[in-house]
C-alpha cells in the first residue's frame, strides 16, 4: 500500500478522535432567568462551574428581561449533565474612580461598576446556588436575596 494511504488513514483516524472528544452530543441546553427583589437583573454573568474535576464551565448573560442561556466556546451549545455551583456577577456601568480611591491614575481611566446585587453571589463557594443540569432541556431560575 502506498504512503498516501496510510496518511489518508491517519487523518481520517484524527478527525473520528476530534469528533468523538467535541462533547457536542454531551450537552443539554440551559436558560431560565436571575430576579433579585422580584426585578429582572439585566447584563449580569452567569457562570456554571463543575462540582467534579473534568467538568467544563459553562456561562450565559442576562438580557433586559433577566434571561440568559448558558454556552460554552461553541455558542448556544448549553452545558454537560452533572452538578454546579453557580455564580452571579451584575454591575452598573463602568464610571470614573472616586477621590481616594486606589487605581492606576492613568488619565481616562474607568472603575468596574457598582453591584447590582449583594456581592456573595459573585463567588461560586459564597453564592450558595446549585444546579443539576439534566439531559434534554433545563431551566435554571434565580431569585437572589439579600
Amino acid at each position: 500500500m502506498s504512503i498516501r494511504f496510510h496518511i489518508g488513514l491517519v487523518w481520517a483516524g484524527l478527525l473520528l478522535i476530534a469528533i468523538g472528544c467535541g462533547g457536542g452530543g454531551n450537552m443539554s441546553a440551559v436558560s431560565g432567568h436571575v430576579m433579585y427583589k422580584g426585578k429582572p437583573v439585566p447584563n449580569a454573568d452567569v457562570t456554571f462551574t463543575p462540582d467534579s474535576a473534568g467538568g467544563n464551565p459553562a456561562a450565559g448573560r442576562t438580557d433586559s428581561s433577566g434571561r440568559f442561556s448558558l454556552t460554552t466556546p461553541a455558542k448556544g451549545d448549553g452545558a454537560q449533565p452533572g452538578k454546579y455551583r453557580i455564580h452571579i456577577i451584575a454591575r452598573g456601568p463602568e464610571r470614573a474612580p472616586k477621590p481616594g480611591e486606589a487605581g492606576t491614575g492613568m488619565p481616562g481611566e474607568m472603575m468596574p461598576g457598582d453591584p447590582l446585587i449583594p456581592q456573595k453571589y459573585f463567588a461560586p463557594d459564597s453564592s450558595g446556588l446549585t444546579f443539576e443540569v439534566k439531559r434534554g432541556g433545563n431551566t435554571a431560575n434565580f431569585e437572589l436575596g439579600d
